[in-house]
């Protein structure tokens, strides 16, 4: 399993991320943005359990409302939606109004949308 550190370091080669000192799973970006967001758009589970493990906030909510689940869901990766829900993701709205079922939707993400659904039923 990695570690925090190498997986910080991996997030440094974001965008968003570069030049930054990334120490904490409660760093966020100038966009609101965390550590777990990013692992979250890239479906990386492993990365979300060790980020979840070490103390990240499973719903903290990015500028626009999205959490690490709007994220997965987003990027279309329906086992890092079942993962945060296992996992204790909440289903809430963005600031729009979107839960992360109403994106699924609108971005046509079956997988994504059922996994959603199945979590939804347990």
């Amino acid at each position: 399993m990695r570690s925090l550190q190498d997986i910080f370091s991996e997030i440094a080669t974001v965008p968003d991320f570069f030049e930054h000192q990334i120490d904490s799973v409660h760093y966020r970006n100038g966009w609101g943005d965390s550590p777990l967001h990013v692992v979250c758009c890239w479906g990386d589970c492993e990365a979300i359990r060790v980020l979840v493990a070490a103390g990240a906030d499973i719903n903290l909510p990015g500028e626009t409302g999205f959490t690490p689940l709007h994220c997965a869901v987003e990027q279309e990766h329906p086992e890092a939606v079942a993962l945060l829900l296992e996992l204790g993701a909440e289903i809430v709205r963005d600031a729009n109004g979107s839960t992360p079922a109403d994106l699924a939707s609108s971005l046509g993400h079956g997988g994504a949308l059922k996994a959603l659904a199945v979590a939804q039923k347990e």
